[in-house]
């Protein structure tokens, strides 16, 4: 596959698996980072990439933040992701910003959503146009995912089935979707459910802890997966980032500590207690250095 390819089918595939991101917290106070980490990007053995994905909850306007940023290739094959969403404490679309870019090719997507409906400004390549449509109840943007999943009736639990309609990001479709969750295994010495979703007609194998956070994922049949990890150093290896793009969006520069992996909590071989699941955040390492021209 090639680069440009293979950056095309990241953007595809990461609003999916990124459905999987921990939205599970104790008590939570204003604006409470909920998870925050940084995962590798491979195709096949090689890195190509990596993400930065954060997940908050601002308390005192009770609703749910999802910020991501992707970052695929280098030099004129370069292509840069990001999505900011927010939901209300019932999950219920409020808004959202996707902005994509690679090459030549750009694309923005500036949605807000009332009353069953939603509108939106999408910008292809400097072109806009507009878009009107009514929102189906109980449709969700597919970012939050998960939380969906753990508020249903069966919850995230082994040997359940899970079928949905979500709004993918990156065109404001709505698309049918299912998540089927295995039998809890270990990977990487970590406690997970092995869930299969199927969503826009793609297939995504996601190994997810019961705190809801992604350890890894693969892509089926294309060769692309992601692995959390613990460092920012580990997923960005030696790629430069603009530090002012990154402030941006985010607030700060994530340093991509609020994660299992980070915080080295790996599974005993009797189930995780609780003690470990309601443990304190780990204080944040250095995050990675941007590049000197700090553009």
């Amino acid at each position: 596959m090639t680069t440009k390819g293979n950056s095309t089918m990241v953007r595809k595939y990461f609003i999916a698996l990124l459905s999987f991101a921990t939205l599970i917290a104790p008590a939570i106070s204003n604006a409470d980072v909920l998870f925050e980490g940084y995962s590798k990007i491979n195709a096949g053995d090689s890195h190509i990439g990596y993400v930065i994905n954060r997940y908050e909850f601002d308390a005192k306007k009770k609703q749910f933040i999802s910020t991501y940023f992707v970052k695929t290739g280098k030099g004129a094959t370069e292509a840069t992701e990001s999505l900011k969403a927010v939901a209300d404490a019932e999950l219920a679309p409020i808004s959202y910003e996707y902005t994509s870019l690679a090459g030549k090719e750009s694309k923005t997507i500036d949605a807000k959503f009332k009353a069953g409906a939603m509108t939106a400004v999408v910008s292809i390549n400097g072109k806009i146009q507009k878009i009107d449509k009514k929102i189906p109840k109980g449709t969700f943007l597919s970012t939050f995912l998960v939380y969906l999943m753990l508020k249903s009736k069966e919850g995230l639990r082994s040997e359940t089935k899970y079928e949905y309609q979500a709004i993918a990001e990156e065109d404001g479709n709505i698309y049918k979707g299912q998540a089927l969750v295995g039998k809890e295994q270990m990977f990487n010495d970590f406690k997970v459910f092995k869930i299969l979703n199927t969503f826009k007609d793609s297939k995504f194998l996601s190994y997810v802890n019961e705190r809801g956070e992604v350890v890894a994922t693969n892509a089926m049949g294309t060769g692309i997966s992601t692995e959390l990890v613990s460092t920012p150093a580990e997923a960005t290896n030696g790629q430069p980032y603009s530090a002012t793009i990154l402030k941006t969006l985010f607030s700060t520069v994530p340093a991509g500590t609020q994660n299992v992996v980070s915080q080295g909590k790996k599974a005993k071989p009797s189930t995780l207690p609780a003690t470990t699941i309601n443990a304190p955040i780990a204080a944040p390492s250095a995050a990675p250095q941007p590049e000197t021209s700090g553009q």
